[in-house]
């Protein structure tokens, strides 16, 4: 299973938009992570860190997955 990575809102019913293609996927169960759009940013404050103490290497993903663990999200 791929993940997926998309900014939401919450509509005035209290629903959740999705792109097009997830809407389309009636019924599925996803795991779903909420993080306000302002603490998204981490990421990159956490990769520009990286570069700086040598860690070039780590991908964005491993930087996602390194704050997600770091929150007690798996």
């Amino acid at each position: 299973m791929e993940a997926k990575r998309f900014i939401g809102e919450v509509l005035d019913d209290g629903h959740l938009s999705l792109p097009g293609d997830t809407a389309l996927q009636v019924g599925q169960q996803f795991e779903v992570i909420l993080l306000p759009l302002e603490e998204a940013e981490t990421g990159e404050y956490a990769e520009a860190l990286a570069r700086r103490k040598g860690f070039a290497d780590l991908t964005e993903e491993d930087v996602a997955r390194i704050i997600h663990e770091s929150r007690g999200v798996r």
